[in-house]
């Protein structure tokens, strides 16, 4: 059965610290998104994810975060990570939008347990309904 979503545990960079380090060290803004990478592998490893075969999909990611100081904006700027994550580790073949349709975002309080938690489903043709894609 293909796992259909995974959590990542703690949180990722905001826009605005992606772009302090982008200008703080020439290196600084990679060397983010290269730890950002770990993160997310790890999740993805942990959740025994494999490769999404049916297309195209969506995503519906829950932002878990400490308290409500960060921009939803600056939180949800990290879906770029996930999704380069997804296609570096063979998860998704691309992130284009011919292969992710939609992505659906909520942003929640939980200030023991700061998280992401990515669904990843089918992306119906009625626009009502979805399917998780291990139910396909």
């Amino acid at each position: 059965m293909n796992n259909s979503s995974f959590t990542i545990v703690g949180r990722l960079p905001s826009l605005n610290e992606y772009i302090l380090a982008n200008r703080s060290n020439r290196f600084g803004a990679n060397a983010m998104k290269k730890k950002c990478e770990q993160s997310i592998f790890l999740a993805l490893s942990q959740a025994e994810m494999e490769k999404v075969y049916k297309y195209p999909i969506g995503l519906k990611i829950t932002w878990y975060e400490q308290n409500s100081r960060r921009d939803i904006d600056n939180i949800t700027f990290a879906t770029k990570f996930i999704l380069d994550s997804m296609v570096k580790n063979g998860i998704l073949e691309d992130d284009s939008q011919k292969f992710v349709k939609g992505i659906e975002h909520t942003v929640l309080i939980d200030k023991v347990e700061p998280r992401i938690e990515v669904e990843i489903f089918e992306w119906g043709n009625n626009g009502n309904g979805r399917k998780m894609v291990h139910d396909l």
